[in-house]
């Protein structure tokens, strides 16, 4: 919309620029041109209207372990990254032994990249592949929301297998939201008791990474999927929609390396308005950035998958994956958990 109004008075200043313009028309015309142009640049700058951006490639290998030569019947799963207007993806290619083809989770509309081992092509610890793609990445804000969800609201008020809506998580949110006005001072209020009451802790496998909302509100620590778990909890036993979204952080103030764990986030949904971002587990690491990440994530990150209880197809072993966001093998059709997954970036 900026970007449409600083073009129009552009087009107003060539205008008045033309011969014989400033004869009929008064300088006036000619300064407010000028005038619209400076003051909406300065609008933008002020506003951060224009939304950082970062383009990196993303390196995957997967390789798998204690493999007899010439082992038949493997069958992998990989997170496909989301590719839609805050993250664009180009040049992905595939290298290794595997046939493969893209699937989409009938919950969520998940891309999921569906391989399966060639006969006779896989040779003991040797085997794996590699994926590569770049990726450019948008921060994203209230500015910029998604004034669509692209999927029914409904599933975004249930419970999740661990992200629970009712009882005591239900007298909760009431509790921390008792007096506050529309939707969006309730999120507020939620969010702002997160950071106060939880410690960022990943220390404790039992507890954090989970992503298990009861077990976050009796232990009062965690990572990020716990943050969000319980956030979604909370925000979901209001009838305000909620959604988890997972992929990997990417470091600010390094241009290449190792990616040595996941991240998360998640985003509410106000109606008229859309999905607004939130990223509590970051906010509350950066106090100073504890307004920011309130309807605001940075372009400091990739996402691969959205949502929780992720159902494969053609899986023969596997319930619902609690999260999704690193690779999932079967051999002759079990679990087969004895494969290594490296990640790596480099900035462009």
């Amino acid at each position: 919309m900026i970007k449409k109004m600083i073009s129009m008075a552009y087009l107003s200043l060539s205008y008045a620029m033309k011969p014989g313009f400033l004869k009929k028309r008064s300088w006036v015309n000619f300064f407010m041109a000028l005038v619209i142009i400076f003051s909406f640049g300065l609008n933008c700058i002020a506003a951060g209207s224009l939304p950082k951006e970062r383009v990196f490639f993303i390196e995957e290998r997967i390789m798998f372990k204690n493999l007899s030569p010439g082992t038949q019947n493997v069958h992998l799963w990989i997170p496909y990254p989301v590719n839609d207007g805050l993250q664009a993806i180009d040049n992905f290619k595939l290298e290794g032994p595997f046939s493969s083809k893209v699937i989409t989770d009938k919950e969520y509309g998940n891309r999921i990249l569906y391989l399966v081992a060639r006969r006779g092509a896989l040779n003991g610890n040797n085997s794996g592949i590699i994926i590569t793609f770049k990726v450019q990445r948008k921060e994203y804000g209230i500015s910029d929301i998604e004034l669509s969800s692209g999927r029914p609201l409904k599933q975004f008020l249930e419970s999740d297998r661990l992200v629970p809506v009712n009882g005591e998580i239900k007298k909760l949110a009431q509790k921390i939201t008792q007096g506050k006005g529309g939707d969006l001072e309730k999120v507020r209020a939620i969010y702002d008791y997160l950071i106060d009451e939880l410690t960022y802790y990943r220390d404790d496998p039992k507890i954090c990474g989970i992503g298990d909302s009861l077990l976050t509100l009796q232990y009062k620590k965690g990572i990020c999927t716990d943050y969000h778990s319980l956030f979604i909890s909370l925000v979901r036993s209001l009838g305000i929609p909620a959604k988890f979204e997972i992929g990997f952080r990417i470091p600010e103030d390094t241009r290449e390396g190792k990616l040595n764990g996941y991240h998360c986030w998640a985003k509410f949904y106000l109606e008229d308005k859309g999905w607004v971002p939130v990223d509590i587990s970051e906010a509350d690491k950066h106090p100073e950035k504890k307004d920011y990440f309130f309807g605001r994530i940075d372009e400091n990150r990739v996402h691969l998958t959205s949502g929780r209880d992720i159902v494969l197809a053609y899986a023969q072993d596997s319930p619902p994956l609690n999260f999704f966001v690193y690779p999932y093998a079967e051999l002759g059709g079990e679990r087969f958990d004895t494969i290594e997954t490296d990640i790596s970036f480099k900035q462009k």
